[in-house]
């Protein structure tokens, strides 16, 4: 009777994991703008931007996309923030830290600011893209990852390297990269990769 008892509670552990695992699952559903239309965008329509994934609605956007990248760039970086692509690293007016507290919807998500002033100009803006990205360096970076340990980035943790900033996930990182920066360099989106040589 026991071991029966035993199984049985082995058995509803065993389900409870599964369930929160979907749970999990369903709670991460994609979800994204295409830059062209402004529909939905689906995984299976794709095109490549400086090393990250731009997602469409169906076969025909990529296409207008490819055409003229520049008219779709701040529909672009839009939906690298709402795939957790890039990342806000300050305000994007004054170049200071945020307050989470002061923020905007962009899309599927949102844009924090250092102060009510800016919160209120972006708000009262007629294209919030276009105003969060006009100086994509100011408030944001494709880094995603700690180049010498793989993990997600602590904004204050930073060095500059060749006139960029370079983001870590502690403060012991930036001493590893600083020590060899081309063995870290080829890992930052933020750096251009060298082009290969043509035979």
């Amino acid at each position: 009777m026991r071991q029966a008892l035993a199984l049985l509670a082995v058995l509803g552990m065993t389900a409870g994991f599964f369930s929160a695992n979907a749970a999990d699952e369903k709670d991460e559903k994609f979800e994204a703008t295409c830059p062209v239309s402004g529909k939905p965008a689906v995984k299976e329509q794709s095109a490549k931007f400086k090393g990250k994934t731009v997602y469409f609605c169906c076969p025909n956007c990529p296409k207008a996309y490819k055409a003229d990248q520049k008219k779709f760039i701040n529909a672009v970086y839009t939906q690298l923030l709402e795939t957790k692509q890039i990342t806000q690293v300050a305000c994007p007016l004054s170049g200071k830290p945020v307050d989470t507290s002061k923020t905007a919807v962009l899309g599927k998500t949102t844009v924090a600011f250092c102060c009510g002033n800016c919160q209120g100009k972006a708000k009262e803006s007629d294209d919030l893209a276009k105003l969060a990205f006009a100086d994509f360096d100011k408030g944001f970076t494709l880094q995603t990852t700690c180049p010498v340990s793989g993990k997600p980035i602590a904004v204050d943790n930073k060095v500059s390297h060749e006139g960029k900033n370079v983001y870590f996930c502690c403060p012991n990182c930036p001493k590893a990269f600083e020590a060899d920066p081309a063995k870290y360099v080829a890992r930052l989106p933020q750096f251009p990769k060298p082009k290969k040589a043509k035979n």
